[in-house]
């Protein structure tokens, strides 16, 4: 459904060139994640365009997967997971979970994010 488009994270690297480091989110760019990784994704249905920041990213079942979060000043946030892929130029790009990984990808999201807080939850009890 959605195709990545634009790869911007505000870090003044030039995306079209190869970079020897690349940041957790998967985008390629070198930049490390003390900045906003800000990505434009076009619906290839209807050609709109969204922006969303690269809020997490996480390994799950030999998949790397995204997780985005909207940027639209109108709108409550929400959230979107894409899975890493390879795209047929062998850039890396973003592609939209199927029917068959969503409920999934999420719940494993969800527990990741649980087992997070109780670790916050433990180290605050311990100081």
């Amino acid at each position: 459904m959605f195709d990545e488009d634009k790869n911007n994270c505000n870090c003044g690297h030039d995306h079209d060139e190869a970079m020897d480091d690349a940041c957790d989110c998967g985008c390629g760019c070198g930049c490390d994640d003390s900045g906003e990784s800000v990505i434009t994704m076009t619906d290839t249905e209807t050609g709109e365009e969204y922006s969303f920041v690269i809020a997490d990213d996480f390994e799950f079942e030999d998949e790397h997967y995204c997780v985005l979060v909207t940027m639209d000043d109108e709108a409550e946030p929400e959230m979107v997971i894409t899975r890493v892929v390879t795209m047929e130029d062998g850039t890396e790009g973003l592609m939209s979970l199927d029917e068959s990984e969503y409920e999934r990808v999420y719940a494993e999201y969800e527990r990741i994010c649980e087992e997070e807080t109780d670790e916050d939850e433990d180290g605050e009890e311990e100081d």
